[in-house]
């Protein structure tokens, strides 16, 4: 029976062989540009600070990033698989027919199970199932049963040239499997061959070498990539920040124009227009200092003619007019009111994004699209990286 599962250093190994390919292909990707670049900016001399800053830059686009990540990734894609296997032979060894199936060839019961494998059978993108083979003590052939009983079906292979189904034969060696495909129709045919040898891998005279480099065995290499990503990742986010505030300046310049006063100023922002109205006597409480800054407050209404839904409704539209040029605000709770005394709470919204989400509710601004030539009036160039990622130029 066919074991999925193999011991930790075959997947360590694969997974390195692959980091080491596709690192060297990446860096193929990355010599190539290296040799484009003074055709992309002609005027740059070789030991400029801007050549070896963009170029830098590019290595860790084409080959860096992708290395690290790897890395950081190498157990975990390691542990998957090995437990990917696991599961696969448990679920094989687990199998079990759900009847006892009959000759395919001779219609006889008795079929002794010789092997079960996984296969797809309803395309590679579905799981895979448990194909049992089963030999017949009585005609000695072979037939195939997946574990809910049905049988297999063996794959038609049709003629390329009048499309009839062929016939095939198979001939057998110690060494190969040679099936020959003959149409029944036209006569055409040809030969199909499944070798058992096996050849000899090539050896990679540089495998250590580079691995030593691409799987970032040298601590020394490995943090220099970090410390680079930290860097480049930073200046992009710096770009990007700079270029979403020039985008949206009209969010930002009402950002800038909004009001921020401290809790000592609301008395004087909110007592004259409530006593104008008829609120007397309006208070602060102790404020609430936790992750937002929240001021309880309360009045008296001086007007006993006015009922209490008026005398709520009223302060709550004073209240929310007085404040509305700054960053306070009447919290969603509202307003209390219990025998002409009246009391309710009031928010500071204090975080850029906090203040950028209020205005922009409070006075229906919409982000602004970036315009297809923002980037090149004055800014920096953006090109493309082959795995998507842009380069700031």
């Amino acid at each position: 029976m066919y074991m999925h599962l193999k011991d930790r250093h075959y997947y360590e190994d694969m997974y390195d062989r692959h980091t080491v390919e596709w690192g060297r292909r990446d860096m193929g990707y990355f010599e190539d540009f290296y040799k484009k670049w003074f055709e992309i900016m002609p005027d740059e001399k070789p030991e400029s600070f801007r050549s070896a800053f963009h170029l830098n830059h590019i290595y860790m686009i084409f080959v860096g990033y992708s290395l690290l990540d790897r890395y950081d990734k190498r157990e975990d894609q390691i542990n998957k698989m090995l437990a990917d296997d696991k599961a696969k032979d448990e679920q094989i060894s687990g199998a079990r027919l759900s009847f006892e199936p009959v000759c395919q060839h001779c219609g006889k019961t008795g079929l002794r199970i010789t092997d079960k494998s996984l296969l797809n059978r309803n395309g590679v993108d579905k799981p895979e199932e448990v194909l049992f083979m089963l030999k017949c003590s009585s005609c000695q052939k072979n037939s195939a049963f997946w574990e809910d009983g049905s049988e297999w079906e063996h794959l038609k292979t049709y003629c390329p040239k009048c499309m009839n189904v062929m016939n095939e034969k198979n001939t057998k060696s110690t060494k190969a499997i040679v099936t020959t495909y003959t149409c029944p129709k036209c006569k055409h045919s040809y030969k199909d061959k499944l070798d058992f040898t096996v050849k000899k891998e090539k050896t990679d005279p540089n495998f250590e070498q580079d691995k030593n480099i691409y799987c970032l065995q040298d601590p020394k290499i490995l943090e220099e990539l970090r410390d680079a990503k930290r860097r480049y990742e930073g200046l992009y986010q710096i770009f990007k920040d700079h270029q979403e505030k020039e985008d949206n300046k009209h969010i930002y310049d009402a950002m800038a124009e909004l009001k921020k006063p401290k809790i000592v100023e609301l008395n004087s922002i909110l007592a004259p227009v409530l006593e104008k109205a008829g609120f007397i006597e309006f208070s602060l409480d102790k404020p609430e200092l936790g992750k937002d800054v929240i001021v309880g407050f309360n009045c008296l209404d001086s007007k006993p003619e006015r009922g209490d839904y008026d005398s709520q409704s009223s302060l709550k539209k004073l209240v929310v007019k007085a404040l509305e040029d700054t960053n306070w605000r009447l919290m969603s709770d509202g307003i209390h009111y219990r025998l002409g005394y009246l009391n309710g709470r009031l928010r500071a919204y204090e975080r850029e994004e906090d203040i950028k989400e209020l205005v922009m509710r409070s006075r229906n601004l919409k982000p602004k699209q970036r315009s297809s030539d923002a980037a090149n009036k004055g800014g920096p160039r953006v090109l493309k990286a082959p795995n998507g990622r842009e380069i700031i130029l």
